[in-house]
């Protein structure tokens, strides 16, 4: 069913559970190992970040049954299935809300942040129909988190077993005025997960500064929109149409060149651990953004982000359809259906670089777990070694065409991605990497 017009958050589309168990196929020939569902709970929007409950699955979707259906599929090929919880708000309509909004005595009002004077209550980012959570309550804390019965335990548990939640805003969770419970949240409902299931990810969204939010025993990761997906974007940006930030910097998506991209992958890597980086989700963009081949205009600029999603540090995720060359210029305009009915619409040479990309992450330990080393710079170019001490790959990412790069005191090189010769070093023990662009290439450093 349609809702109130193009790119609203009150379109439907009939999509369900069970589509989803249908097209894992679809996402082994990818190669990933990990599906992650953004929220299934009851509510009113197509993004469902206000739910109604956190007892049950949409029916829309196909209720509860559908939801450990899913669960046994994903579980079967050996991956992860990740649900996705609001921490900050419930929706309006949540019985908890309602509830608390009808009876000033109810238990549920210490839940919210109701001004006693007015009946006027506290709102994610003044929309009404989200209000928002108190965390100085102790009831929230017992319903949410430390009950046998809470909601971040249950959908952990089979049927449904989970294997770890994205936490929607967790930026703003636990914090309004004097109030400042974020990490003492985090903390908690970290606890509460390992002891439910102690092999489950807890990964936080951050829309700005994640850095003072991680390494406290709390989130185990972010999405790192700020130390990723905005250098990376503003680096490979394409055309002089305005296209809109989500993150809120004035003046949209700038073109910006490699010295400022480094510095701030740089500023935002150095400013939380290694291991907080590498459990960090890297992504080129999400539900709530512009699509990256918006972004930088062609198939082989978006060939070169997707190369530094498979090969920088973190963990890679795509955003579905991404893989097809999908377009969209904001959050509700990319989120429209994958277009199954119509494979002949897809960029099959996307999809082939995705597919090569990720074999490529999954095939070299180097890019799993090793370490990251900057070797050059210009304003068109990147070059990084990803190195452990069993071996390592040299990574080329070009936007555009500039003169060939020349490095000395490396090994020879066999070609993993990009289909360029070998490396071989000269008389002088220099390489030269090609000054073709927009390019992307990998090669295998050869024991020296």
């Amino acid at each position: 069913m349609i809702g109130r017009g193009p790119e609203t958050p009150y379109q439907f589309y009939g999509g369900y559970l069970d589509g989803v168990a249908e097209r894992l196929d679809h996402l082994d020939r990818l190669g990933v190992n990990t599906v992650y569902l953004t929220p299934v709970f009851p509510a009113r929007s197509n993004h469902r970040y206000d739910a109604s409950s956190f007892d049950t699955v949409d029916p829309l979707l196909g209720g509860d049954a559908a939801l450990a259906r899913l669960a046994d599929a994903v579980h079967a090929r050996g991956w992860r299935l990740l649900g996705d919880i609001t921490s900050n708000h419930t929706g309006d309509a949540h019985r908890w809300f309602t509830a608390a909004a009808s009876d000033a005595r109810a238990p549920e009002r210490e839940l919210y942040y109701f001004d006693e004077a007015s009946g006027d209550y506290e709102s994610w980012n003044g929309v009404k129909s989200l209000p928002k959570l108190n965390w100085g309550s102790a009831e929230l804390r017992r319903r949410f988190a430390t009950a046998e019965d809470s909601l971040l335990r249950r959908w952990l548990r089979p049927p449904y077993a989970l294997d770890g939640w994205r936490v929607d805003v967790a930026n703003m969770t636990g914090r309004r005025g004097a109030d400042a419970y974020t990490h003492e949240v985090a903390r908690l409902l970290r606890r509460v997960v390992a002891e439910t299931r102690p092999d489950a990810l807890l990964l936080a969204e951050h829309g700005h500064d994640h850095t003072g939010d991680l390494d406290r025993d709390g989130w185990h990761g972010t999405m790192n929109y700020v130390g990723f997906t905005d250098p990376v974007w503003s680096w490979l940006r394409h055309g002089d149409d305005p296209l809109p930030n989500f993150l809120g910097t004035p003046g949209g998506v700038r073109r910006r060149d490699t010295d400022a991209v480094l510095a701030t992958m740089n500023a935002y890597r150095s400013l939380v651990s290694w291991r907080s980086y590498v459990h960090s989700w890297q992504l080129l963009g999400s539900h709530d953004s512009a699509r990256i081949r918006t972004v930088v205009g062609d198939a082989a600029r978006q060939e070169v982000a997707a190369g530094l999603l498979a090969t920088m540090p973190g963990t890679p995720v795509i955003f579905a359809g991404d893989e097809l060359g999908l377009t969209g210029t904001n959050g509700e305009g990319s989120r429209t259906p994958m277009p199954w009915h119509r494979p002949e619409s897809w960029d099959h040479g996307t999809l082939g670089a995705y597919r090569a990309l990720v074999a490529l992450r999954r095939g070299e330990p180097a890019l799993r777990h090793g370490g990251l080393r900057w070797v050059h710079a210009d304003p068109d170019t990147l070059v990084f070694l990803r190195e452990t001490p069993d071996g390592g790959v040299l990574v080329l990412a070009r936007r555009a065409a500039a003169d060939p790069v020349r490095i000395a005191g490396l090994p020879a090189g066999e070609n993993a991605y990009g289909g360029e010769p070998a490396l071989r070093p000269d008389a002088d023990g220099v390489v030269t990497l090609p000054g073709d662009g927009p390019t992307f290439q990998v090669w295998r450093l050869l024991p020296g």
